[in-house]
């Protein structure tokens, strides 16, 4: 049987299988108020529970591998992560939550995951060193529980546990099967991206809440200077954009931040300076440099952060005017994020002159229009189901990964374009949609 072919039948979709029975009986334990009632009964399938009963199932795992059932423990560990997300939406709709889960929850986590690192680094899989940083970040955060009042799993966090899972499908694939193509590459990168979230996810922890949105927007700004700073050194513009498109990362989180946690009285100019050298100034040279004639170049990246500018401060001015406080679910013109994105992506990925210079002046006029544009973070990726976005994420970060590895990143960066273009017509697609529910 051809390689793929027994990946999936003996992996993918028993996997498939299990999550899709899971979300079933989820769905159908919690839809009346008598059914939760039910579930609030019985003490097994409290989420605490269920969280615990994870505890030792990294060693079984482990024990599986070991003892020569690999399929058996890829799919024993994936079934018991699956239970990860049986507990959350138990607790999250039979009010069970509690302050002691926030800390079970992630605790059994690092359990399940902890005695895979471990044995995958005796056995030469892993870089010995990463596993160990890793570790030492990730129980600290853990203890830091103890002493700080914020005990829930940040995104840092939750984006480590989660890629920590893909890191565990993509080495179990190949410890199987055997080298596959690509997949074996991405190995060591993702154990290093881990270790940076697990950084991440600790400090994150220890800082004061107020400054999560400073400590985002500045890291936003951090990437904006060293792209800009990249180009200014005759870099590829492509590694410029790559550092643009994390500051776009780290932009969809900071207003969130500050309005859940609140942040300085600056802090939104800052945001704001940030957006600017990030969207403005870095993606504005990338347009200078795609041009053959520099006086073009000048010309259009000129207008691209002109415009930025303006919809920058036209945002703020309008919105202090107006007494809004917090973040809006609606933009008057395209936000700047998303003309960058568009104007970057094209510039880069188009070998027409005449398309790129068109959809840079497109965006630029977008964003000081007065076009309706719905908030990409609180409106749009909220309408998606949340299985799509986790897909669509995790063959992004694929596509990237390969990318790195082979340093070839037309499929990513067509993905961001066909992305940018979907947010360039969504007013389109709201406005039919609307005289569809009219009629």
């Amino acid at each position: 049987m051809n390689v793929y072919l027994a990946i999936l039948f003996q992996l993918v979709l028993p996997v498939l299988g299990m999550l899709a029975l899971e979300r079933f009986l989820v769905f159908r334990m919690i839809r009346t108020p008598g059914q939760i009632a039910w579930v609030r009964s019985h003490v097994l399938l409290h989420p605490n529970v269920i969280s615990r009963m994870r505890y030792p199932m990294g060693v079984v795992t482990v024990l599986l591998y070991h003892f020569g059932w690999p399929r058996a423990a890829f799919l024993f560990f994936t079934f018991w992560m699956i239970t990860d997300l049986t507990d959350g939406d138990i607790a999250r709709k039979c009010d069970l939550s509690t302050r002691s889960g926030e800390s079970i929850d992630p605790f059994s986590d690092k359990l399940m995951y902890t005695p895979l690192l471990v044995y995958l680094a005796w056995k030469g899989e892993y870089n010995a060193v990463a596993v160990s940083l890793f570790l030492v970040f990730d129980f600290a955060g853990q203890v830091s529980r103890r002493f700080i009042t914020r005990t829930a799993a940040n995104l840092f966090g939750k984006a480590k546990t989660f890629l920590v899972v893909v890191l565990f499908i993509i080495t179990g694939l190949v410890l199987i099967y055997g080298p596959l193509p690509f997949l074996g590459r991405m190995i060591h990168p993702l154990l290093v991206f881990c270790t940076g979230l697990a950084i991440c996810s600790t400090a994150f922890k220890i800082i004061p809440n107020y400054w999560y949105a400073n400590i985002l927007s500045l890291m936003n700004m951090v990437c904006g200077l060293l792209g800009a700073a990249l180009i200014l050194r005759g870099g590829d513009p492509l590694y410029a954009f790559g550092l643009v498109f994390l500051g776009q990362f780290l932009d969809l989180f900071d207003g969130r931040a500050a309005e859940r946690w609140g942040s300085t009285p600056r802090g939104e100019i800052f945001d704001d300076v940030a957006d600017g050298t990030t969207f403005g100034l870095a993606v504005g040279l990338i347009i200078v440099t795609s041009f053959q004639h520099l006086s073009t170049g000048l010309l259009l990246g000129a207008l691209h952060l002109g415009a930025t500018i303006y919809r920058l401060v036209r945002f703020v001015v309008e919105k202090r005017k107006d007494g809004v406080a917090g973040g809006v679910a609606m933009f008057s013109g395209m936000p700047s994020p998303g003309g960058a994105l568009l104007a970057g992506s094209a510039c880069l990925l188009l070998p027409w002159e005449l398309w790129k210079g068109s959809l840079v002046l497109a965006s630029a006029v977008l964003m000081v229009s007065r076009v309706p544009y719905a908030h990409f973070g609180r409106s749009v990726m909220g309408k998606v189901p949340k299985f799509v976005r986790v897909l669509v994420l995790a063959l992004f970060l694929v596509l990237l990964a390969v990318g790195v590895r082979r340093d070839e990143y037309a499929a990513p960066l067509a993905i961001v374009f066909m992305a940018a273009t979907s947010y360039l017509l969504s007013p389109l697609f709201a406005m039919f949609a609307n005289r569809g529910r009219r009629s």
